[in-house]
């Protein structure tokens, strides 16, 4: 990255405190609930970046998730454990609850696989966690179903701020963890200007984590039919016992031989 450009992201930045400071408002957690009437079935927290200021886009990636018939609500980067804690109480005694699904933007990014690791203690899986330019991440644990991390990589690298970094699974046997680079593995997800400050925002990316999300959250119908109890299996009659074998040495005479 040259220096023109990494002028203009400290600029962008700037700008974008301004900007998003409408975006700095708690969300609600009277709304963390297990089951959802929405057209697909599945819940969806989003968890904004520091403060809240960098990561409006957040709130336009919730309303496009919502849009495409999932319930997704956004909440303030240091509300993470109020919102763990919102989970497990009204998760680990569902029944049958409907796909969970984190998602976060820089320290929210971080934050949503911290919850993960909590809900993990307390027995309580994550289907999806799609995290965009996590900033300094704990390993992801086994119990998450997937995770789908975002990232891309400058100059701010070696310092944990401002930066997006590929993330490590706690146990690589499980294969839970696709790492996309959007620089190298995706560049149809870049736009123009495309940095840590506004990855969150880019609408391309907003559609690949509304299709991602989509795949984890099916229509109503189908997680109905899935959830559906099994009919009891037909009532079987017990096969007959064999017929014992005659004494050694007695006259052998067909089953169905009366004297």
């Amino acid at each position: 990255m040259s220096l023109p450009n990494l002028a203009q992201l400290v600029l962008g930045a700037a700008l974008a405190a301004v900007a998003g400071c409408k975006s700095m408002t708690p969300g609600d957690l009277d709304r963390v609930q297990p089951h959802s009437d929405a057209p697909r079935a599945g819940n969806v927290y989003l968890l904004r970046g520091f403060l809240g200021i960098w990561s409006h886009g957040i709130d336009q990636l919730g309303r496009s998730i919502n849009q495409a018939g999932v319930r997704a609500h956004v909440y303030q980067e240091d509300q993470w454990r109020q919102l763990c804690d919102a989970i497990i109480d009204r998760y680990r005694h569902a029944i049958a609850p409907e796909p969970l699904v984190l998602v976060g933007h820089s320290y929210g990014a971080d934050d949503a696989i911290r919850i993960a690791r909590r809900l993990e203690e307390a027995g309580v899986r994550v289907d999806l966690i799609v995290t965009l330019d996590p900033v300094t991440p704990p390993k992801v644990p086994a119990s998450v179903g997937h995770c789908y991390n975002i990232y891309q990589p400058n100059l701010l690298d070696s310092l944990p701020v401002f930066r997006g970094v590929p993330l490590e699974a706690e146990e690589p046997a499980a294969h839970n963890v696709v790492n996309v680079n959007v620089r190298l593995d995706r560049r149809d997800l870049l736009e123009p200007g495309t940095n840590h400050f506004n990855i969150e925002k880019n609408t391309r990316i907003h559609a690949e984590i509304v299709s991602t999300i989509s795949r984890f959250c099916p229509p109503r119908e189908l997680w109905l039919a899935k959830a559906a109890p099994a009919p009891p299996p037909p009532h079987q009659t017990p096969p007959l016992s064999p017929t014992p074998a005659p004494p050694v040495g007695a006259a052998e005479s067909p089953a169905w031989h009366i004297p």
